[in-house]
């Protein structure tokens, strides 16, 4: 661990004190100063953070039988590379078959570093990584479209991903087919049309 963290990353500490055992896990306890999502499992513990800081993290050792309290610390410089990717459309109902979208990134970034906007519609992907936070797609054929959006410190290499699914909906044209007309009618006789859309 370096002190430089992505968001939501876990960090992993183990207890290697030497008289440690199954037998004594109950005479130690852990202090993880500002820590979130904790998970304790024998002599390892699991935690996250989700804002910078300096932190102290502890392992006390408590002797049952003769009362000797003993307490390890270390205090640890924590830089999370905070980064949400989320996104609006102009758009989600395109009529008539086609029509073009308008995305644009409302990701949250760090003010570290330099980040590239990589976004996917359907089975499409708008190209590479791109310093732009919007792009414009044209969408040609009726469907149901998903839109995926990942966010990345090139710096870093800390990234963050949203994908919507059945977000964006092509709807067809609407029309129809007159079969066999002319133009001109006898009498009574019928108009046939078939709803071709």
């Amino acid at each position: 661990f370096d002190g430089n963290l992505c968001n939501d990353q876990v960090i992993s500490l183990t207890n290697s004190s030497s008289h440690y055992s199954d037998q004594n896990t109950g005479d130690f306890q852990w202090n993880i100063d500002g820590a979130e999502n904790i998970e304790e499992n024998g002599s390892d513990i699991t935690f996250t953070y989700s804002e910078d800081g300096i932190y102290t993290w502890t392992l006390t050792y408590t002797d049952p039988i003769g009362g000797c309290v003993v307490n390890f610390d270390t205090l640890v410089n924590v830089n999370v590379d905070y980064i949400t990717s989320d996104f609006t459309v102009d758009n989600q109902t395109i009529c008539d078959s086609e029509g073009t979208i308008s995305l644009e990134s409302t990701s949250l970034v760090d003010t570290d570093g330099t980040f590239t906007y990589s976004w996917i519609v359907g089975e499409s992907s708008l190209g590479e990584g791109d310093l732009s936070s919007s792009t414009t797609h044209i969408l040609s054929s009726p469907g149901t479209y998903d839109v995926g959006l990942t966010v990345t410190n090139t710096e870093s290499g800390c990234s963050a991903i949203k994908l919507e699914e059945d977000f964006i909906t092509v709807v067809g044209s609407t029309e129809f087919t007159i079969n066999n007309f002319d133009g001109n009618l006898c009498n009574d006789q019928v108009i046939s049309l078939t709803n071709s859309s």
